[in-house]
Protein backbone atom coordinates (compact mmCIF):
# COMPACT_ATOMS: atom_id res chain seq x y z
CA UNK A 1 0.00 0.00 0.00
CA UNK A 2 1.15 3.53 -0.77
CA UNK A 3 0.85 5.13 2.64
CA UNK A 4 0.89 8.92 2.54
CA UNK A 5 3.55 10.97 4.25
CA UNK A 6 1.91 13.79 6.19
CA UNK A 7 2.88 17.39 5.59
CA UNK A 8 2.18 18.73 9.07
CA UNK A 9 3.51 18.19 12.55
CA UNK A 10 1.67 15.47 14.48
CA UNK A 11 0.60 17.95 17.17
CA UNK A 12 -1.01 20.26 14.59
CA UNK A 13 -3.40 17.49 13.53
CA UNK A 14 -4.86 17.39 17.03
CA UNK A 15 -6.10 20.98 17.06
CA UNK A 16 -9.35 21.16 18.99
CA UNK A 17 -9.30 17.38 19.39
CA UNK A 18 -9.81 16.66 15.69
CA UNK A 19 -8.15 13.47 14.51
CA UNK A 20 -10.62 10.85 13.27
CA UNK A 21 -12.86 11.82 10.34
CA UNK A 22 -15.80 9.71 9.13
CA UNK A 23 -16.32 10.21 5.39
CA UNK A 24 -19.76 8.65 4.98
CA UNK A 25 -21.57 7.57 1.85
CA UNK A 26 -25.35 7.51 2.19
CA UNK A 27 -25.81 5.30 -0.85
CA UNK A 28 -26.66 1.67 -0.31
CA UNK A 29 -24.55 -0.66 -2.51
CA UNK A 30 -26.04 -0.17 -5.99
CA UNK A 31 -26.46 3.57 -5.41
CA UNK A 32 -22.69 3.88 -5.74
CA UNK A 33 -21.60 1.08 -8.01
CA UNK A 34 -24.56 -0.85 -9.42
CA UNK A 35 -23.47 -3.96 -7.56
CA UNK A 36 -23.31 -5.43 -4.07
CA UNK A 37 -20.19 -4.43 -2.16
CA UNK A 38 -18.86 -7.92 -1.51
CA UNK A 39 -15.29 -8.53 -0.35
CA UNK A 40 -13.82 -9.22 -3.78
CA UNK A 41 -15.40 -6.14 -5.38
CA UNK A 42 -14.14 -3.84 -2.64
CA UNK A 43 -10.65 -5.37 -2.67
CA UNK A 44 -10.26 -5.43 -6.44
CA UNK A 45 -12.13 -2.26 -7.42
CA UNK A 46 -13.00 0.14 -4.58
CA UNK A 47 -9.59 -0.13 -2.87
CA UNK A 48 -7.86 0.76 -6.14
CA UNK A 49 -10.10 3.46 -7.57
CA UNK A 50 -9.51 7.21 -7.56
CA UNK A 51 -13.08 8.19 -6.67
CA UNK A 52 -13.43 11.61 -5.06
CA UNK A 53 -14.36 10.05 -1.68
CA UNK A 54 -10.83 8.71 -1.56
CA UNK A 55 -9.25 11.88 -2.91
CA UNK A 56 -10.91 13.74 -0.04
CA UNK A 57 -9.43 11.15 2.32
CA UNK A 58 -6.01 11.63 0.76
CA UNK A 59 -6.25 15.41 1.24
CA UNK A 60 -7.01 14.90 4.94
CA UNK A 61 -4.26 12.33 5.39
CA UNK A 62 -1.79 14.84 3.99
CA UNK A 63 -2.85 17.17 6.81
CA UNK A 64 -2.14 14.55 9.47
CA UNK A 65 -5.74 13.44 10.08
CA UNK A 66 -7.12 9.89 10.05
CA UNK A 67 -9.99 9.70 7.57
CA UNK A 68 -12.07 6.56 7.10
CA UNK A 69 -14.45 6.09 4.17
CA UNK A 70 -17.63 4.29 5.24
CA UNK A 71 -19.97 2.46 2.85
CA UNK A 72 -23.37 1.07 3.98
CA UNK A 73 -24.28 -2.31 2.50
CA UNK A 74 -26.94 -4.99 2.70
CA UNK A 75 -24.11 -7.42 3.51
CA UNK A 76 -24.51 -8.18 7.21
CA UNK A 77 -20.81 -8.35 8.08
CA UNK A 78 -18.88 -5.22 9.10
CA UNK A 79 -15.43 -5.38 7.57
CA UNK A 80 -12.42 -3.07 7.21
CA UNK A 81 -10.31 -2.78 4.06
CA UNK A 82 -7.34 -0.59 3.10
CA UNK A 83 -7.34 1.76 0.13
CA UNK A 84 -4.24 2.15 -2.04
CA UNK A 85 -3.86 5.70 -0.67
CA UNK A 86 -3.40 4.25 2.82
CA UNK A 87 -6.68 5.12 4.56
CA UNK A 88 -9.24 2.59 5.79
CA UNK A 89 -12.54 1.67 4.18
CA UNK A 90 -15.31 0.25 6.35
CA UNK A 91 -18.29 -1.61 4.97
CA UNK A 92 -21.11 -1.54 7.47
CA UNK A 93 -24.55 -3.25 7.47
CA UNK A 94 -27.72 -1.32 6.65
CA UNK A 95 -31.32 -2.48 6.54
CA UNK A 96 -33.66 -1.99 3.59
CA UNK A 97 -37.46 -2.15 3.93
CA UNK A 98 -39.52 -2.21 0.70
CA UNK A 99 -41.84 0.79 0.49
CA UNK A 100 -43.70 1.46 -2.78
CA UNK A 101 -41.03 2.13 -5.45
CA UNK A 102 -38.36 3.35 -2.99
CA UNK A 103 -37.14 1.40 0.03
CA UNK A 104 -36.67 2.85 3.51
CA UNK A 105 -33.01 2.47 4.44
CA UNK A 106 -31.57 2.77 7.95
CA UNK A 107 -28.59 1.52 9.93
CA UNK A 108 -28.18 1.62 13.72
CA UNK A 109 -24.70 0.13 13.17
CA UNK A 110 -23.69 3.09 10.98
CA UNK A 111 -24.91 5.62 13.55
CA UNK A 112 -22.99 3.82 16.30
CA UNK A 113 -19.82 3.80 14.20
CA UNK A 114 -20.10 7.51 13.28
CA UNK A 115 -20.21 8.43 16.97
CA UNK A 116 -16.68 7.02 17.37
CA UNK A 117 -15.28 9.86 15.22
CA UNK A 118 -14.51 13.53 15.85
CA UNK A 119 -16.25 14.76 12.69
CA UNK A 120 -18.98 13.25 10.51
CA UNK A 121 -18.65 14.32 6.89
CA UNK A 122 -21.32 13.01 4.50
CA UNK A 123 -19.59 12.87 1.12
CA UNK A 124 -22.18 11.27 -1.16
CA UNK A 125 -23.92 14.54 -2.02
CA UNK A 126 -26.99 13.39 -3.91
CA UNK A 127 -29.83 12.76 -1.47
CA UNK A 128 -32.45 11.79 -4.00
CA UNK A 129 -35.02 9.56 -2.31
CA UNK A 130 -37.97 11.72 -3.22
CA UNK A 131 -40.82 10.11 -1.29
CA UNK A 132 -39.36 8.50 1.82
CA UNK A 133 -36.69 9.46 4.37
CA UNK A 134 -33.29 8.28 3.14
CA UNK A 135 -30.21 7.12 5.02
CA UNK A 136 -28.88 10.67 5.24
CA UNK A 137 -32.05 11.91 6.97
CA UNK A 138 -31.96 8.94 9.33
CA UNK A 139 -28.31 9.42 10.34
CA UNK A 140 -28.63 13.18 10.82
CA UNK A 141 -31.62 12.71 13.11
CA UNK A 142 -29.59 10.33 15.30
CA UNK A 143 -26.29 12.26 15.54
CA UNK A 144 -27.53 15.86 15.58
CA UNK A 145 -25.90 17.84 18.45
CA UNK A 146 -23.69 14.83 19.30
CA UNK A 147 -20.95 15.36 16.70
CA UNK A 148 -20.22 18.09 14.11
CA UNK A 149 -22.04 17.28 10.87
CA UNK A 150 -20.56 18.41 7.57
CA UNK A 151 -22.35 17.43 4.39
CA UNK A 152 -21.72 17.74 0.70
CA UNK A 153 -24.69 18.96 -1.33
CA UNK A 154 -24.51 18.24 -5.04
CA UNK A 155 -28.08 19.05 -5.93
CA UNK A 156 -30.46 16.77 -7.69
CA UNK A 157 -33.81 18.06 -8.89
CA UNK A 158 -35.56 19.50 -5.82
CA UNK A 159 -38.70 20.04 -7.92
CA UNK A 160 -39.30 16.29 -7.75
CA UNK A 161 -39.60 16.27 -3.98
CA UNK A 162 -43.07 15.59 -2.61
CA UNK A 163 -44.13 18.31 -0.10
CA UNK A 164 -43.72 16.05 2.94
CA UNK A 165 -40.43 14.73 1.56
CA UNK A 166 -39.20 18.28 1.02
CA UNK A 167 -40.04 19.10 4.66
CA UNK A 168 -38.07 16.06 5.87
CA UNK A 169 -35.10 16.97 3.69
CA UNK A 170 -35.23 20.59 4.80
CA UNK A 171 -35.22 19.51 8.44
CA UNK A 172 -32.20 17.25 7.93
CA UNK A 173 -30.21 19.87 6.03
CA UNK A 174 -30.94 22.54 8.62
CA UNK A 175 -29.51 20.25 11.32
CA UNK A 176 -26.17 20.07 9.52
CA UNK A 177 -23.46 22.37 10.88
CA UNK A 178 -21.94 23.15 7.47
CA UNK A 179 -22.93 22.31 3.89
CA UNK A 180 -20.35 22.18 1.12
CA UNK A 181 -21.43 23.08 -2.44
CA UNK A 182 -19.64 23.10 -5.77
CA UNK A 183 -21.76 25.58 -7.70
CA UNK A 184 -23.97 28.66 -7.61
CA UNK A 185 -27.10 26.68 -8.48
CA UNK A 186 -26.66 24.38 -5.50
CA UNK A 187 -26.09 27.36 -3.20
CA UNK A 188 -29.22 29.08 -4.50
CA UNK A 189 -31.36 25.96 -4.00
CA UNK A 190 -30.15 25.57 -0.42
CA UNK A 191 -30.92 29.21 0.38
CA UNK A 192 -34.28 29.49 -1.37
CA UNK A 193 -35.80 25.99 -1.26
CA UNK A 194 -34.45 24.77 2.08
CA UNK A 195 -33.88 28.10 3.85
CA UNK A 196 -30.27 27.38 4.77
CA UNK A 197 -28.44 30.51 6.05
CA UNK A 198 -25.56 31.72 3.88
CA UNK A 199 -23.08 31.37 6.73
CA UNK A 200 -23.74 27.61 6.81
CA UNK A 201 -22.83 27.15 3.14
CA UNK A 202 -19.24 26.78 1.91
CA UNK A 203 -18.19 26.77 -1.74
CA UNK A 204 -15.48 24.11 -2.14
CA UNK A 205 -14.61 21.83 -5.05
CA UNK A 206 -13.41 18.24 -4.86
CA UNK A 207 -9.63 17.88 -5.08
CA UNK A 208 -7.79 16.61 -8.16
CA UNK A 209 -4.18 15.61 -8.65
CA UNK A 210 -2.70 18.47 -10.68
CA UNK A 211 0.60 16.61 -10.88
CA UNK A 212 -0.95 14.10 -13.30
CA UNK A 213 -3.82 16.05 -14.88
CA UNK A 214 -1.87 18.58 -16.93
CA UNK A 215 -1.14 19.56 -20.53
CA UNK A 216 1.22 17.34 -22.53
CA UNK A 217 2.18 17.10 -26.19
CA UNK A 218 -0.36 15.07 -28.13
CA UNK A 219 2.12 13.52 -30.56
CA UNK A 220 4.35 12.33 -27.73
CA UNK A 221 1.45 10.80 -25.76
CA UNK A 222 -0.08 9.20 -28.87
CA UNK A 223 3.21 7.42 -29.38
CA UNK A 224 3.12 6.26 -25.73
CA UNK A 225 -0.45 4.96 -26.08
CA UNK A 226 0.07 3.61 -29.60
CA UNK A 227 -2.62 5.84 -31.15
CA UNK A 228 -2.47 7.75 -34.43
CA UNK A 229 -2.07 11.51 -33.74
CA UNK A 230 -3.87 12.35 -37.00
CA UNK A 231 -7.22 11.48 -35.43
CA UNK A 232 -9.46 13.69 -33.32
CA UNK A 233 -10.30 11.62 -30.24
CA UNK A 234 -13.62 12.28 -28.52
CA UNK A 235 -13.44 11.11 -24.92
CA UNK A 236 -16.00 9.89 -22.40
CA UNK A 237 -14.80 9.13 -18.86
CA UNK A 238 -17.16 7.86 -16.15
CA UNK A 239 -19.71 5.31 -15.08
CA UNK A 240 -21.58 3.60 -17.90
CA UNK A 241 -25.08 4.17 -16.54
CA UNK A 242 -28.41 5.45 -17.85
CA UNK A 243 -28.26 9.09 -16.70
CA UNK A 244 -24.94 9.83 -18.43
CA UNK A 245 -26.44 10.39 -21.88
CA UNK A 246 -24.42 7.56 -23.41
CA UNK A 247 -27.01 6.57 -26.02
CA UNK A 248 -27.16 10.17 -27.24
CA UNK A 249 -23.35 10.32 -27.39
CA UNK A 250 -23.27 7.16 -29.52
CA UNK A 251 -25.93 8.44 -31.93
CA UNK A 252 -24.25 11.83 -32.22
CA UNK A 253 -20.88 10.20 -32.92
CA UNK A 254 -22.35 7.99 -35.64
CA UNK A 255 -23.62 11.12 -37.39
CA UNK A 256 -20.30 12.94 -36.94
CA UNK A 257 -18.45 9.94 -38.38
CA UNK A 258 -20.45 10.25 -41.59
CA UNK A 259 -19.05 13.77 -42.02
CA UNK A 260 -15.53 13.40 -40.58
CA UNK A 261 -13.29 10.43 -41.31
CA UNK A 262 -10.65 11.49 -38.79
CA UNK A 263 -12.57 10.99 -35.53
CA UNK A 264 -12.66 8.21 -32.95
CA UNK A 265 -14.69 7.84 -29.76
CA UNK A 266 -13.04 6.48 -26.61
CA UNK A 267 -14.99 5.16 -23.62
CA UNK A 268 -13.19 4.83 -20.28
CA UNK A 269 -15.22 3.37 -17.42
CA UNK A 270 -17.44 0.47 -16.46
CA UNK A 271 -21.07 -0.11 -15.61
CA UNK A 272 -24.38 -1.67 -16.62
CA UNK A 273 -24.40 -0.12 -20.14
CA UNK A 274 -21.13 -1.75 -21.15
CA UNK A 275 -22.94 -4.49 -23.08
CA UNK A 276 -25.21 -1.98 -24.85
CA UNK A 277 -22.16 -0.01 -26.05
CA UNK A 278 -20.52 -3.17 -27.36
CA UNK A 279 -23.77 -4.14 -29.13
CA UNK A 280 -23.90 -0.67 -30.75
CA UNK A 281 -20.33 -1.13 -31.96
CA UNK A 282 -21.15 -4.56 -33.39
CA UNK A 283 -24.44 -3.58 -35.08
CA UNK A 284 -22.91 -0.51 -36.73
CA UNK A 285 -19.55 -2.13 -37.49
CA UNK A 286 -17.63 0.58 -35.66
CA UNK A 287 -14.90 -1.57 -34.17
CA UNK A 288 -12.16 0.73 -35.49
CA UNK A 289 -13.97 3.95 -34.63
CA UNK A 290 -15.23 3.35 -31.08
CA UNK A 291 -12.60 2.23 -28.59
CA UNK A 292 -13.67 0.71 -25.29
CA UNK A 293 -10.93 0.89 -22.63
CA UNK A 294 -12.81 -0.24 -19.52
CA UNK A 295 -11.90 0.83 -15.99
CA UNK A 296 -8.63 2.72 -15.50
CA UNK A 297 -6.76 4.49 -12.74
CA UNK A 298 -6.11 8.24 -12.82
CA UNK A 299 -2.46 7.51 -13.62
CA UNK A 300 -3.67 5.89 -16.85
CA UNK A 301 -6.65 8.11 -17.66
CA UNK A 302 -4.62 11.33 -17.53
CA UNK A 303 -2.82 10.46 -20.79
CA UNK A 304 -6.09 9.96 -22.68
CA UNK A 305 -7.05 13.55 -21.88
CA UNK A 306 -3.78 14.57 -23.56
CA UNK A 307 -4.73 12.96 -26.87
CA UNK A 308 -8.38 14.04 -26.75
CA UNK A 309 -9.83 16.88 -28.81
CA UNK A 310 -13.07 16.87 -26.81
CA UNK A 311 -14.43 15.51 -23.53
CA UNK A 312 -18.18 14.86 -23.48
CA UNK A 313 -20.16 14.91 -20.22
CA UNK A 314 -23.83 14.79 -21.20
CA UNK A 315 -25.15 13.89 -17.76
CA UNK A 316 -28.93 14.12 -17.40
CA UNK A 317 -30.39 16.13 -14.47
CA UNK A 318 -27.36 15.89 -12.22
CA UNK A 319 -26.10 18.57 -9.86
CA UNK A 320 -22.63 19.30 -8.62
CA UNK A 321 -19.56 19.52 -10.82
CA UNK A 322 -18.41 16.25 -12.41
CA UNK A 323 -14.75 15.69 -11.58
CA UNK A 324 -13.99 14.79 -15.20
CA UNK A 325 -14.80 18.36 -16.24
CA UNK A 326 -12.06 19.84 -14.04
CA UNK A 327 -9.66 17.05 -15.07
CA UNK A 328 -10.26 17.93 -18.72
CA UNK A 329 -9.87 21.66 -18.15
CA UNK A 330 -6.61 21.02 -16.27
CA UNK A 331 -5.44 18.98 -19.27
CA UNK A 332 -6.38 21.70 -21.76
CA UNK A 333 -9.27 19.75 -23.34
CA UNK A 334 -12.48 21.52 -24.49
CA UNK A 335 -15.56 20.15 -22.72
CA UNK A 336 -19.07 19.57 -23.99
CA UNK A 337 -21.33 19.50 -20.94
CA UNK A 338 -25.02 19.67 -20.10
CA UNK A 339 -26.14 23.12 -18.96
CA UNK A 340 -27.00 21.97 -15.46
CA UNK A 341 -25.62 22.34 -11.94
CA UNK A 342 -22.12 23.63 -11.34
CA UNK A 343 -20.95 22.74 -14.84
CA UNK A 344 -22.16 26.13 -16.05
CA UNK A 345 -19.83 27.85 -13.56
CA UNK A 346 -16.77 26.36 -15.26
CA UNK A 347 -17.73 25.41 -18.81
CA UNK A 348 -18.59 28.10 -21.31
CA UNK A 349 -17.23 29.68 -24.45
CA UNK A 350 -16.48 32.98 -22.73
CA UNK A 351 -14.02 31.23 -20.41
CA UNK A 352 -12.72 29.18 -23.35
CA UNK A 353 -13.30 25.90 -21.53
CA UNK A 354 -16.00 24.35 -23.68
CA UNK A 355 -19.60 24.41 -24.84
CA UNK A 356 -22.74 24.01 -22.75
CA UNK A 357 -25.69 22.27 -24.36
CA UNK A 358 -29.19 23.21 -23.20
CA UNK A 359 -30.59 19.89 -24.36
CA UNK A 360 -28.72 16.62 -23.91
CA UNK A 361 -30.16 15.08 -27.10
CA UNK A 362 -27.91 13.66 -29.80
CA UNK A 363 -28.45 16.61 -32.17
CA UNK A 364 -27.20 19.14 -29.59
CA UNK A 365 -24.15 16.97 -28.90
CA UNK A 366 -23.50 16.59 -32.63
CA UNK A 367 -23.61 20.37 -33.24
CA UNK A 368 -21.24 21.05 -30.33
CA UNK A 369 -18.77 18.44 -31.58
CA UNK A 370 -18.88 19.93 -35.08
CA UNK A 371 -18.23 23.43 -33.76
CA UNK A 372 -15.07 22.30 -31.99
CA UNK A 373 -13.83 20.05 -34.81
CA UNK A 374 -14.38 22.82 -37.36
CA UNK A 375 -12.10 25.14 -35.36
CA UNK A 376 -14.95 27.43 -34.33
CA UNK A 377 -13.88 27.22 -30.71
CA UNK A 378 -10.69 28.40 -29.00
CA UNK A 379 -9.36 26.98 -25.73
CA UNK A 380 -7.33 29.45 -23.65
CA UNK A 381 -8.21 28.95 -19.98
CA UNK A 382 -6.29 30.55 -17.11
CA UNK A 383 -4.94 27.44 -15.36
CA UNK A 384 -3.89 29.39 -12.26
CA UNK A 385 -7.54 29.17 -11.21
CA UNK A 386 -7.10 25.41 -10.77
CA UNK A 387 -4.53 25.65 -7.99
CA UNK A 388 -7.27 25.69 -5.36
CA UNK A 389 -8.23 22.16 -6.45
CA UNK A 390 -4.92 20.64 -5.30
CA UNK A 391 -4.86 18.02 -2.53
CA UNK A 392 -2.97 20.31 -0.16
CA UNK A 393 -5.16 23.40 -0.65
CA UNK A 394 -8.36 21.38 -0.41
CA UNK A 395 -7.19 19.70 2.80
CA UNK A 396 -6.33 23.04 4.38
CA UNK A 397 -9.75 24.48 3.56
CA UNK A 398 -11.54 21.42 4.89
CA UNK A 399 -9.64 21.54 8.18
CA UNK A 400 -10.68 25.18 8.64
CA UNK A 401 -14.30 24.07 8.35
CA UNK A 402 -13.80 21.17 10.78
CA UNK A 403 -12.06 23.36 13.36
CA UNK A 404 -14.72 26.04 13.24
CA UNK A 405 -17.56 23.55 13.72
CA UNK A 406 -15.73 21.50 16.36
CA UNK A 407 -15.24 24.68 18.40
CA UNK A 408 -19.03 24.96 18.74
CA UNK A 409 -19.25 21.66 20.62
Amino acid sequence: MNNIKTTVDENESKVLGIKKIALVSCYLDDGDYGTILNDSFIEEFVCNEDHFYHRIAKSLSLQGLEPVVIYPSIIKQTKTFQHKYGHSIIRIPAKKIPFFHEPIVYSPELVKKIKEFDICHFVSGYYIMYKVPDLFDYCVSKIHNKIPIITRWAGGNSKWLFPIRKAIKKNALQKCDRIICSGKDETNILETKFEIPKNKIKFLMNPIDLSIFQKREKIEICKKLNHDPKFNYILYVGRLVENKGIENILNAFKKILSEHNDVKLIFIGSGPLELKIKEFIEINQLHDSILFKGQMTHNEICYYYNIASILINATVNSGGLPNVIIEAIASGVPVIATDFGAARDFVNEKKHTGILIKNYDSKSIELAISKILNNEFSSNFDHKLLEKFSFIEFGKELIKIYEKEKARF
